[in-house]
């Protein structure tokens, strides 16, 4: 047992030193971007669900870009709504796609889009993603339109857009600033991918079309992005310059919610593509792809902390004298890389004390969530039925491009997820309004 937990120590000491000496290339000096050849066309696809109230704020600021207005379309994704977020975003200028009523998430809406646009006779270079209740800087597009030349996806320094509405508002902005600093500015000097952290990401027509589309088989789109990135060899490329801004929750139990769901999404990611990665990684060895499946199993090892702290602690390895000593630590060195974050972000403000003193604890709560999610219980029958309707409204939309005998990649592509998903039992895609026939090839 001894053995065991000092080697499980061992290897969580070493990654987090590999982690630290990451981070330390965030010092850098940027790089100045190349000049792009040219002005993209751009496609903003946002996914959108009862979102009225919210929604017609991203689009104006998506209006107001300092980028050629005939260069880019705003397309509004509404997925099952129940309130008038469709007549909201028209009136502020935004173009509507219908989703057929077996699209019921963020990800099936977004491969749906990519079918249909990559499909369509209008012709884009390039796509960006937005939540509805983001709004993006003046110079997004030009920004990314430039980045876009050096790397096929690209992802854009996010920030909170209510920091200062509540204390665990204020949270989320030092964990993003943590994340564009340590994390991705830090990558990108290095040459190694960036994160694809929820939204405000663009990402070059060829590259989609090679992808087959968005990814949409879990929780997290963006985490299971990153890992198709990983898996095909390409670089996710960041800029700091473009800036989308996100609206945080206010309140504990809301935050808790969400950030269960992004480990629960995250570790499903993991689960279903580092083996993949890992074989990958032996035919084709790359510091990129070792980067990036560390990142995805640090949140396992993270979770199983406390098992093996108390595994010592039974073995006499850690004395309870010591505890109030490194839990004393472990909040000034949180506190620490919350104002280290952010003075080297220039988003230091006093008015962020309380949030300051509180970040702690809010990434404490990342600990027995992880657990929460690493030890959770088979599905319910009534989940297991929600994830089966969710695969049948990818399935029957990829149907649909199947039928258009189109012979492109993209078709290629999803004929094959398509087939993937077709072990979903027969009644059930009857109920949802598949047909049958489809099961027959």
């Amino acid at each position: 047992m001894n053995a065991a937990v000092n080697a499980f120590f061992l290897i969580f000491k070493l990654l987090s030193l590999y982690f630290l000496a990451v981070s330390l290339f965030c010092l850098c000096r940027r790089k100045k971007p190349a000049a792009s050849a040219g002005q993209r066309r751009f496609a903003i696809l946002i996914a959108a669900r009862n979102e009225e109230s919210c929604i017609a704020g991203l689009i104006e600021s998506l209006q107001a870009q300092r980028y050629p207005r005939e260069l880019f379309d705003i397309w509004v994704l509404p997925n099952n709504c129940t309130d008038h977020t469709v007549e909201a975003a028209q009136r502020a200028g935004a173009r509507i796609m219908e989703m057929p009523s077996s699209v019921r998430s963020k990800g099936a809406a977004l491969q749906y889009a990519a079918d249909t646009l990559l499909r369509g006779q209008q012709h884009y270079d390039a796509f960006c993603v937005f939540d509805a209740d983001n709004e993006a800087d003046p110079a997004f597009l030009a920004e990314m339109n430039q980045a876009l030349s050096r790397s096929a996806i690209v992802k854009s320094r996010i920030l909170a857009k209510n920091r200062m509405q509540a204390g665990i508002s204020a949270c989320y902005e030092i964990y993003f600033c943590t994340a564009n600093r340590f994390l991705n500015r830090a990558r990108e000097a290095l040459g190694l991918s960036a994160r694809v952290i929820g939204t405000g990401f663009s990402i070059r027509r060829d590259l989609l079309e090679a992808l087959g589309g968005f990814p949409c088989r879990t929780l997290a789109e963006d985490a299971e992005l990153y890992a198709a990135c990983l898996s095909h060899g390409v670089r996710i490329g960041y800029c700091e310059s473009a800036v989308t801004y996100d609206e945080e929750p206010v309140t504990w139990r809301a935050s808790l919610v969400q950030r269960r769901r992004w480990m629960s999404g995250i570790m499903q990611v993991s689960r279903l593509t580092l083996p993949k990665l890992f074989r990958n990684f032996l035919r084709r060895p790359s510091l990129n792809r070792l980067d990036g499946m560390l990142q995805l199993a640090f949140p396992f090892l993270q979770a199983l902390t406390p098992f093996f702290t108390l595994a010592a602690f039974l073995a006499g390895s850690i004395s309870l004298q010591s505890l109030p000593v490194s839990l004393l630590s472990a909040y000034a060195g949180s506190l620490a890389v919350a104002a280290a974050a952010l003075v080297l972000e220039k988003r230091l403000d006093f008015r962020l004390t309380g949030g300051i003193l509180l970040y702690p604890v809010f990434m404490a709560c990342f600990l027995p969530l992880r657990e929460a999610c690493i030890a959770r219980v088979p599905a319910s029958p009534e989940e297991n039925r929600m994830n089966q309707l969710y695969s049948i409204g990818n399935l029957s939309m990829l149907i649909q491009v199947h039928k258009s005998r189109d012979t492109g990649p993209v078709s290629r592509s999803a004929c094959l997820r398509a087939a993937a998903l077709s072990a979903v039992p027969r009644a059930l895609a009857s109920e949802a309004g598949l047909p049958c026939s489809a099961y027959d090839g």
